[in-house]
């Protein structure tokens, strides 16, 4: 089989770039020609959800080899509508009354739990990598089936820009020329590909857990 499906948050948005985008180099890596899926920026996980659920309905997902799912923030506003791309002052405004009026924080983890066991049973019989973006699910990501990359992502990011929130938010997403592209360097997303090609490539049991944090195996 010659695809692999990346689909997710906004950490995997840029694929294309052999020598900058880790999406692509672990295609690359892994000896896979053509990459499914998206990376869906500032949205819930209902849009991978979606764009993954009319995946199975295709003719190609039966020739899908592997899949690596990056997991979002589980308090990200779920619906199917936009809530971050095309702001407006009304769209601002509703966000910012949802989380100060409406949005629970148990709830908001009963779902994504659920979607959890949901993806558990879709992708079932299939090759499955799991990365953690967000420390919002750190408390129940293992429930996942497949590899699982649990050291979150964004804490590793915002090192990388001192810690400074404002400028992970304000990165230029829609700007492929950005330095940041998936929310690293360049250099740590060549690292990242080949840290995940490496633990993938040396892991026997399917449900393993990974906890190291790619920037410490610079040297690898």
């Amino acid at each position: 089989m010659t695809r692999i499906y990346i689909g997710g948050d906004s950490f995997c948005k840029y694929r294309w770039d052999s020598d900058r985008d880790w999406p692509k180099l672990l295609a690359d890596l892994l000896g896979y020609t053509k990459i499914e899926g998206s990376g869906i920026q500032g949205e819930s996980w209902w849009h991978t959800r979606r764009e993954l659920h009319d995946c199975m309905q295709s003719s190609i997902f039966h020739e899908i080899d592997l899949f690596v799912i990056c997991h979002t923030d589980s308090h990200r506003i779920l619906t199917g509508n936009q809530v971050v791309q095309n702001l407006s002052e009304e769209i601002n405004q509703a966000r910012d009354l949802y989380y100060k009026y409406i949005h629970n924080y148990h709830v908001h983890n009963w779902m994504t739990q659920n979607w959890y066991q949901e993806l558990n049973t879709w992708l079932t019989n299939k090759r499955v990598i799991h990365i953690q973006c967000f420390e919002s699910t750190v408390d129940y990501f293992s429930i996942l089936n497949g590899v699982k990359f649990s050291c979150p992502l964004t804490p590793i990011s915002l090192r990388e820009i001192r810690h400074d929130p404002g400028l992970f938010l304000k990165e230029h997403m829609n700007d492929p020329a950005h330095p940041r592209r998936n929310h690293f360097t360049a250099k740590s997303n060549r690292l990242l590909a080949k840290f995940i090609y490496d633990k993938y490539s040396s892991t026997i049991a399917y449900n393993e857990l990974i906890t190291d944090n790619f920037q410490d195996h610079r040297g690898a």
